[in-house]
């Protein structure tokens, strides 16, 4: 897969924008054309509800293609850059940003297609060739990536999905034709890739999971804050790096926040996700289910209140029902761990500073939101909350939109993904300059005589002297030197690059 990218790497770097516009315009029709026969796949797969499958991947997919479409003429044109230094001012100078290469990209099973096809879009997009390694849990979805991209008419080799187990991740991120990896899984998986690929070295993107914090200011509307949390929290049932996994609430309206979300809780209908009406599938797998478990009993364990859920159903299927616990201790793994569930912890705070500084005492700091009715407490909550991503009265939204950076603090991870951010992520930038004068020499040559030394002196007076008349007068010195006239166009010296253009 690797020696197939790298074959077409070569071709499809020096290929025009219109042509990979076209390729992802084709992309696209498909997606949208499959889109009911997609989410029913993943559906079947990974365990989301149909309408999910729908709203949460397939939407955001074309949403993430429709603005590279209309971005990448843009981004591949590169940026011109106006000299800061006089000295410098008549040449052309702008950065260039050309492909990696062959990128590497390790999907998680929460977003199976999403989180794939719109990496490997952005990657092919800025001129590389992709080997894309999906979750062993959801092998099926991203051959149907893959298999999409060649209907598109993307060479083969350009796109080379590999179904296999962790170990290849590792041999992926060592492997000496890979110029980048892009992971997104668990923080003990990314410490992997990044040692792995520190051997090369080679540059790496890891987002690694968070542990969303919700704050409930006094003022919110509780309904709409308890709709907008359950719903946050137990979509794709918990399963995504921005699902709301921490709740803290001010003590003056915790009760009624509280009576409001465990009635939206007991609407929550579960069962097969392919069925209609369905708002909770199973998890991914067993292990999910049993490490999810483990957490809740032993938060129940060391204290908390459990009021919804919280038991093993029988049974088959990997399903977990919706579970609430009320005040669990702030260091039980449910508050410090992803949890990656059905689960909502809520912890009643007598003041909103205590719920920010309960917040950010978390090493997972991908996204969080905070619900108020005032702009005042809006702005505070954006400026205050630490994470990558926070969101008012609203969750999860910001990875639909494509314009957003989705990137983490602290364990959550570094480099961008989405947006003008992340497309920058898929390519090398370089700085480029054309001289076009007709000067004799570059102003610094050899050789290294009297002249030579007092025209940087005076070119040190000129740009850096205290006073004004000082300046004026090494000017003039300058000026009316040989060698500065013959190595420096002096209209472009005297009028900067405006006057040059």
């Amino acid at each position: 897969a690797v020696e197939s990218a790298v074959v077409a790497s070569a071709l499809w770097r020096a290929s025009s924008i219109e042509q990979r516009v076209a390729h992802l315009g084709a992309l696209a029709a498909l997606v949208r054309d499959r889109a009911q026969q997609l989410a029913e796949g993943i559906a079947a797969e990974q365990g989301k509800p149909v309408h999910e499958a729908l709203s949460l991947e397939i939407l955001p997919a074309l949403d993430h293609l429709r603005f590279l479409i209309s971005q990448a003429a843009q981004f591949q044109s590169g940026t011109a850059l106006e000299s800061r230094q006089r000295l410098f001012a008549h040449k052309h100078a702008h950065y260039i940003y050309e492909p990696l290469g062959v990128v590497a990209i390790v999907t998680p099973a929460p977003l199976p297609f999403a989180i794939p096809l719109i990496q490997v879009a952005a990657a092919v997009t800025m001129g590389n060739a992709v080997v894309l390694k999906p979750s062993e849990l959801t092998p099926r979805t991203a051959l149907a990536v893959g298999e999409l991209c060649l209907a598109a008419g993307f060479p083969a080799g350009l796109v080379n999905v590999v179904p296999a187990l962790g170990d290849i991740t590792r041999y992926l991120a060592g492997h000496p034709r890979i110029d980048k990896v892009f992971f997104t899984g668990g923080y003990a998986a990314g410490r992997e890739v990044m040692a792995a690929a520190s051997r090369a070295p080679r540059p790496v993107v890891l987002r690694l999971g968070g542990k969303h914090a919700a704050v409930v200011a006094a003022d919110a509307d509780v309904e709409r804050a308890a709709r907008g949390i359950v719903w946050s929290a137990l979509a794709n049932a918990g399963q995504h790096c921005g699902a709301v996994e921490r709740v803290y609430v001010e003590d003056r309206i915790a009760s009624r926040f509280v009576e409001r979300l465990l009635a939206e809780v007991d609407r929550v209908q579960i069962g097969d996700a392919r069925a209609p009406e369905v708002d909770l599938g199973p998890l991914v797998s067993e292990e999910r289910r049993r490490e999810v478990h483990r957490q809740v009993t032993e938060a129940v364990a060391r204290g908390a209140r459990l009021v919804r859920g919280g038991l093993l159903p029988e049974g088959q299927g990997f399903f977990y029902p919706p579970t609430v616990l009320l005040d669990p201790p702030h260091d039980c793994r449910l508050m410090v761990e992803e949890t990656l569930g059905p689960v909502i912890p809520v912890v009643p705070v007598e003041s909103l500073e205590r719920a920010i500084l309960l917040a950010n005492d978390s090493e997972l700091a991908l996204s969080a939101s905070g619900w108020t009715a005032s702009r005042e407490t809006a702005e505070r909550l954006m400026s205050s909350l630490r994470a990558g991503v926070v969101t008012i009265n609203d969750a999860l939204y910001a990875f639909g939109e494509p314009a957003a950076t989705w990137s983490g603090w602290r364990k959550s991870g570094f480099g961008q993904a989405h947006g003008a951010p992340g497309l920058r992520e898929m390519c090398r930038p370089r700085f480029v300059s054309f001289d076009a004068s007709r000067s004799n020499a570059p102003l610094f040559a050899f050789p290294y005589d009297r002249a030579a030394v007092l025209m940087v002196q005076r070119a040190i007076r000129y740009l850096h002297g205290r006073r004004k008349l000082g300046r004026g007068l090494a000017l003039l010195r300058l000026l009316s030197m040989r060698r500065f006239r013959g190595r420096l166009p002096w209209r472009s010296f005297l009028f900067g690059a405006r006057q040059r253009r």
